[in-house]
Order: C-alpha cells, then structure tokens, then sequence
C-alpha cells in the first residue's frame, strides 16, 4: 500500500510522463473516499480510547490531523469526550474510562466548537445522551467511581486551560455528584478546598442541602469533616437549618440514626481535639446539651474562636439560651462571675439583662452569689468617670490656652 501510494505521488507530480486528465480524477476521487474512510475509522476509534490507551502524543496528532474526529458520534449519539468519560455500561453502571484524554479533547474541542458553540468548552457542558437524568460531561466526570485521585488530577489540568473554575462546582452541583453510592474523597476535598462555601450551598432539582443525599457514615465522615475544617466558627456543617427551621443534625440523625451521627462525630472530635463543640451546642442545639455534654465532657473546659468561655459564649448569644441551659448559671462560680466577656466586656449578670428576653430574677441570683461584683463594676464606673472628666478638663485647657 505505501508503495503504491508514493507511486501515485511520483507520477502525479510529474504531469510531463503521465497526461490522463480522466486518471487523475478517478485517483483524486479515490484519495478523498479513502481519506474519508481514513477520518471515519479514526473517529470510531476515538470512542476507543480506553481499551489501546495511546499516547497522548499520537491523539493530538490524529485530532489536528483530522478535527472532524472530535465530533464524530457513535451509535448512541455521544461524542468522544464523552466515551472518554464514561465508555462501557455494564450492570448499569459506566465502568470504563479514559480520563487522562479528556483535558486534551476538550481543549481541542474547543478550537472546533465541539458539541455546539464554545460556550459548551469542547463538549464539557454537553449533555451526555446516555444519561437519562441529562448530566452533562463534567458532571459524569465527578460520577464516575474510578481513579478519583487521578481526577482530581484531571480537574487541576481543566482549570490550568481555563475549562473548569471555582463556579462551575456551585452551578452544576459537582459536590452532590461526588456524593451518592460511590466514594469519590479526592474529588470531593478537591471542589471544597477550591470553594468551601460550595459546603453551605443548596443543590439538586429541589434546591435542598447537600447532607440531605448523604447515605452513610463513610460520606457523612467525608462531610463533616469539611465543614470543620473550612467552616469551624459555625459549627461545622451541624447547625446549619433547612426551610423547615430544622437543623441538619437533626435530619441526619432522624435519617441514619443517631448512634450513626456520634459514631462520625466521636471520629472526627476526639479527647485531643481543641475544637469547642460544646459551644455551639449549647447556643444552637440547646435540645442536645445532655447528649453532647455525655459524649464531649473535655469539651467543658475549651474557649472559642473569641476567647470565650463555655458559660460566656452562651451568655453572649442570648439570655434565653442561658435559661435553656439552667445548669450552667447554676455552677457558675464567683471567679466566672467576675469575669468580664473578652468581646463585649460586659459581666454576666450585665448579660443576662440584655435584649426582651433579659431575666432579671437571674440578675439578681449573680449579684446574691458574688456580691463583689457590685463593687468592681462601680469602682470601674467611677474610675472611669473621673478618666473622662480629666480629658474633658485637659481639652478646655488647651483649648483656652
């Protein structure tokens, strides 16, 4: 076949031995059919790309050889990126991929309008046919339970092109399609480390939040984790409340159990953890102080974020939440009595009295336990006083003079 292809060329170049228009025709026609057989084996065998596996160097020379490739469908109407993505469905599942070509198909893709306008970054965004839900490419991409460490790799080198960005995991729900049956830990730290408020965000068709499609304690621990990691001054990912007023432990709990929900807990907030859980707990879940008291009791002792006491960050959040919690005004000292809040420097009996919910009767029961109170918070008022009216003596001075 070579031979004979470099005769063809030998003698069509040299017009002077051979002068049979009509020839040359037949073999110009015959080189464009062959040429476009050529184009069509390669672009089947671009739907192959996860069973010979060649190299990305012998790809990029097909696909700029021959650019239709890239939009060459099979049998179901997928294009190659999307083979790449997901290739053999076997017991309903796509089990097969080639997820190592899809930076370079989509960054080719790009230049061809493959799957539509470029709008749609090489077939990336294109809807894969064979998907009944209508996933795009990239979600699928995030679906697939294989070599998740080496996808993660595979977004890294999207974002290098400029393919993939921090919306995108926001706008088509990446963190719920790492989530589900499959584990897919990698993919998922890395859409989290890339925007952590993906974590607070809402997804799915009904707008709902992402703990409501976890399914076990592997997925909760992966949550979970996240949340304390990327958002600790909240409480993690526990208290956040759905549109029912109704905080997400809570559903968790109702929906795997609760002994499920302490077990990841008890994983991720061990005795040598400094993480004040019982702060948050007490200010926002009152309703499991005992549980969390029994399961966390070295959590007691911790300040938070804000320097603050167990007793003073409950105080600050309000004094209804103090009430709720009885036990802990009862056992406070005349030491903690006498401290003042690190943010506000209000004491806690000057606490209790803030906003419509203040106790008064509270109030009074600090100012019985610890007397002396009273009189640092009038020793301080004077001082105060007298600091002012000193300043207000020095500036009318200075102002006569």
């Amino acid at each position: 076949m070579q031979r004979n292809l470099e005769f063809i060329k030998d003698v069509y170049s040299t017009t002077k031995e051979w002068k049979d228009e009509k020839c040359f025709e037949q073999i110009q026609q015959a080189l464009e059919e062959a040429n476009m057989k050529v184009m069509y084996a390669f672009g089947d065998s671009m739907h192959r790309l996860y069973k010979q596996r060649p190299s990305l160097h012998a790809v990029e020379k097909v696909v700029r050889k021959f650019p239709s490739t890239l939009s060459h469908e099979d049998e179901d109407g997928r294009l190659p990126i999307q083979s790449a993505v997901c290739a053999e469905l076997k017991d309903g599942f796509y089990t097969e991929q080639a997820h190592e070509y899809i930076p370079l198909l989509a960054k080719e893709g790009m230049k061809y309008d493959v799957g539509g306008s470029g709008l749609l970054r090489g077939g990336l965004l294109s809807i894969d046919p064979g998907t009944a839900s209508g996933l795009k490419s990239l979600q699928m991409l995030c679906y697939m339970d294989v070599d998740d460490n080496d996808d993660s790799n595979v977004f890294e080198e999207l974002r290098e092109l400029d393919l993939f960005t921090k919306d995108d995991i926001q706008d088509y729900d990446l963190l719920l399609w790492c989530i589900g049956q499959f584990r897919k830990k990698s993919k998922f730290n890395f859409f989290t480390s890339l925007d952590p408020d993906a974590l607070l965000g809402r997804v799915g068709d009904y707008n709902l939040p992402l703990s409501y499609f976890l399914n076990n304690e592997t997925e909760l621990e992966m949550f979970w984790k996240a949340g304390f990691q990327y958002h600790p001054n909240i409480g993690g990912l526990l208290f956040l409340k759905d549109d029912d007023e109704v905080i997400l432990f809570d559903e968790i709990s109702n929906r795997l159990g609760i002994e499920t929900a302490m077990s990841v807990l008890q994983k991720l907030l061990h005795t040598k953890s400094d993480y004040p859980i019982l702060h948050h707990v007490f200010t926002k879940a009152h309703h499991h102080s005992s549980l969390f008291a029994a399961n966390f009791p070295w959590a007691f002792y911790l300040r938070d974020h804000n320097g603050r006491t167990l007793h003073q960050a409950v105080l600050a959040s309000s004094p209804s939440n103090m009430n709720a919690n009885s036990f802990l005004i009862a056992s406070m000292t005349e030491n903690q009595i006498q401290q003042k809040d690190p943010i506000t420097t209000l004491y806690p009996f000057a606490a209790m009295a803030v906003g419509e919910d203040g106790d008064l009767d509270k109030v009074f029961y600090l100012l019985r336990k610890c007397p002396l109170v009273v009189e640092t918070y009038l020793e301080e008022n004077d001082s105060n006083g007298k600091n002012k009216r000193k300043r207000n003596n020095s500036y009318g001075s200075n102002a006569v003079s």
